[in-house]
C-alpha cells in the first residue's frame, strides 16, 4: 500500500529494533532526557511469529508500525504506534485500516492510551469504548490486609490442558501460542487457586517486561467464574507473589470488584486506558478477568 510516498508493508525480524525506538520514542515523549530505548522485548518476536507485524516507512526508514493476532473469534490490536514526529498525519488510521480491516468478520478489540486522539481514531473506526483499564502498580503492598482464607495457591504443570480451557472460556478465546509464550519466553509461573481441593480460579506470574528476575512481577492473565471468586484469586495469587518479588504490577478493568480493595493495601494508578471493541458484547466478564498486560491482553 503506497500514499504519499509511504509504504505499509508486513513487519520482519530485521524490523524489531526500529519497532522498540518508535515504541520508546512514544513511550519517552514527556522526558527531557530520555534513556536510550530498551533491548527488544520478547512479545515482538512473539506477534512476528504467531500474528502480524505491520512497518510504515518512507525511503526506508520506518515511521510507524501496528501489530495483530487472531485468537478464535477475536483479533486483538497488540500495538498502533507512530513516531512522534509523524503525528496527526493520518498515518495511524491507515495503519489500523492494514492491521484490522480483514479481520472484520471477527470480534475486534484493542486497549487504547489516553492519548485522546487515538480514542478518537479508534471510536471512528468502530470501536466501542467500554471500559477503563487501570494500570496498577505496589512496592511492598500491605498483603497482610488480604482475606486469603480457605483458598491454596497450588503451582500448574504448564502443560495442563485444563489450564488453556478454564482461560479459553473465561477469556472468550482460545490461545495455546500464548500459554506457551507467558512460561518459556517470558519466564511465567502458572498457578491455580484452590478452596476445599477444588479449583476456583487460574493466574500467571512473571517477570515485568525487562526485568530479569522476580523482584518485580506482572500477575495476569487470571481468570474466575465469579466475581467473588475472582476477588479470591487475586488476593491469594498477590499475597503469594509478595513473598517472591517487592514490586507487583496488574492491569484491572473497572468493573472488576477487586478494585478498590487493591487501591487500599498500597496500590496506585499508573495509568488509565480504555478497552475498546467493535463486534459481541463481551468477550469476557471483566468483573471475573484480568488481562496478560503488555502487548497481549
Amino acid at each position: 500500500m503506497t500514499h504519499n510516498h509511504i509504504t505499509i508493508r508486513q513487519g520482519h525480524t530485521a524490523d524489531l529494533t526500529a519497532v522498540m525506538e518508535i515504541w520508546h520514542a512514544n513511550e519517552s515523549i514527556d522526558d527531557p532526557d530520555p534513556s536510550p530505548p530498551p533491548p527488544i522485548l520478547p512479545e515482538y518476536p512473539h506477534l512476528l511469529n504467531t500474528g502480524k507485524l505491520w512497518i510504515a516507512e518512507r525511503d526506508g526508514i520506518p515511521l510507524g508500525f501496528s501489530g495483530a493476532v487472531v485468537r478464535g473469534q477475536a483479533a486483538f490490536l497488540t500495538d498502533l504506534f507512530v513516531h512522534p514526529q509523524h503525528h496527526s498525519a493520518g498515518l495511524g488510521a491507515r495503519l489500523l485500516r492494514q492491521a484490522l480491516d480483514e479481520h472484520a468478520n471477527l470480534t475486534r478489540f484493542t486497549v487504547s492510551s489516553g492519548d485522546l486522539r487515538a480514542l478518537a481514531l479508534y471510536t471512528r473506526y468502530g470501536m466501542q469504548p467500554l471500559w477503563p483499564h487501570f494500570l496498577l502498580q505496589a512496592t511492598n503492598p500491605r498483603t497482610h490486609h488480604l482475606d486469603v482464607s480457605g483458598v491454596q495457591v497450588e503451582l500448574a504443570d504448564p502443560h495442563d490442558p485444563q489450564l488453556i480451557s478454564w482461560d479459553a472460556q473465561i477469556a472468550g478465546r482460545s490461545r495455546p501460542q500464548d500459554h506457551q509464550h507467558w512460561v518459556e519466553d517470558a519466564g511465567g509461573i502458572p498457578i491455580w487457586i484452590t478452596r476445599k481441593a477444588a479449583r476456583i480460579g487460574y493466574a500467571y506470574v512473571r517477570p515485568t517486561e525487562g526485568m530479569l528476575n522476580m523482584s518485580d512481577v506482572r500477575i495476569g492473565p487470571t481468570g474466575a467464574y465469579t466475581p467473588a471468586d475472582a476477588v479470591a484469586v487475586l488476593a491469594s495469587t498477590i499475597h503469594w507473589a509478595a513473598g517472591h518479588a517487592r514490586t507487583i504490577r496488574i492491569n484491572l478493568l473497572g468493573p472488576h470488584p477487586a478494585l478498590a480493595a487493591l487501591l487500599s493495601i498500597g496500590f496506585r494508578i499508573s495509568y488509565v486506558e480504555t478497552l475498546m471493541l467493535a463486534g459481541p458484547y463481551p468477550l469476557f466478564d471483566p468483573s471475573c478477568y484480568c488481562g496478560s498486560g503488555g502487548a497481549l491482553f
